[in-house]
């Protein structure tokens, strides 16, 4: 049987937030900058195995503190016994459940249960007095004009202002960084699908003079076509859109589109928030 922690184990996403997590350690004292820091951060939030992990991490030095991020199998193997002995007072658990649950169908159905039918299914339930329908949330694609809005809309209600440090914008979800509140020497990481979670669970050290971006500033129809765009404008016509990441830099708040193709080559489109281009760099190998 292999290592339940081998490389090749898919990565949960408080393993990818403990990854999260070194790298902001690392970038604060200086192991890395700021390309490599977000380039590296941008992996973790999408890495779909513990080895796509521990290599973006293997190469810094980790504070002991946060040494809990994600286990390598060397780890692992001191916890296997205790794993055992959970695991088998979860199946007891369950048995005797079970045992419960078949107790009390039993009993409603010598009872004469009357909420089930002729063909003995079980008739459907309305909701309980008071309670709301079940909402059916439609996905949100984040490289679309009318998804770029919906996420400033959900970002405004969700902080009542439209202030971040910065926002990566995949297509199904997003990653923000904010100031906390009262706290202009720490940050926090938020991730946003459909809705806002925190993603870290502790706040990282912040420049207090760190430049941030206004989201009301920004042109959801020009960016959304500038994403449309984007293939052609660095010669990667059958790419895919990687990212679209907002910063504010030198006093200047840009929205950058990432492309890439097969992992192999990419390029890069900068443009104002208005969508007015500043920079193009064309496809290059990775």
């Amino acid at each position: 049987m292999p290592d339940s922690r081998s490389p090749k184990t898919r990565a949960r996403d408080i393993d990818r937030a403990q990854t999260c997590s070194l790298l902001d350690a690392a970038y604060g004292d200086g192991q890395l900058g700021v390309d490599d820091y977000e380039a590296r951060t941008a992996a973790a939030m999408h890495a779909e195995t513990l080895g796509d992990l521990w290599a973006l991490t293997e190469d810094l030095q980790v504070r002991d503190h946060l040494r809990e991020s994600p286990e390598s199998p060397a780890d692992e193997a001191g916890q296997s016994h205790r794993r055992g002995l959970v695991l088998a007072a979860m199946l007891v658990s369950a048995v005797v459940v079970c045992g419960v649950i078949g107790y009390l169908l039993s009993g409603s159905v010598a009872g004469g249960d009357q909420s089930t039918g002729g063909s003995g299914s079980t008739a459907a339930q309305p909701a309980a007095a008071g309670e709301p329908d079940p909402i059916a949330v439609e996905p949100i694609n984040l490289h679309t004009a009318d998804g770029i809005r919906e996420f400033v809309r959900l970002f405004e209600l969700q902080f009542r202002d439209t202030i971040a440090d910065d926002i990566d914008l995949y297509r199904d979800d997003a990653i923000v960084v904010r100031m906390v509140p009262q706290q202009p020497h720490r940050y926090l990481r938020w991730r946003f699908s459909g809705g806002f979670e925190q993603w870290t669970n502790l706040p990282g050290l912040r420049d207090r003079d760190r430049e941030t971006v206004d989201l009301a500033q920004l042109d959801a129809d020009r960016i959304g076509g500038l994403i449309t765009s984007a293939l052609q404008q660095v010669h990667l016509p059958s790419g895919r859109i990687d990212r679209v990441a907002i910063r504010a830099n030198n006093g200047q708040s840009l929205v950058t589109v990432y492309v890439v193709d097969n992992d192999e080559s990419r390029g890069n489109v900068t443009a104002t928030l208005g969508g007015e281009i500043v920079e193009v760099q064309t496809a290059r190998q990775g």
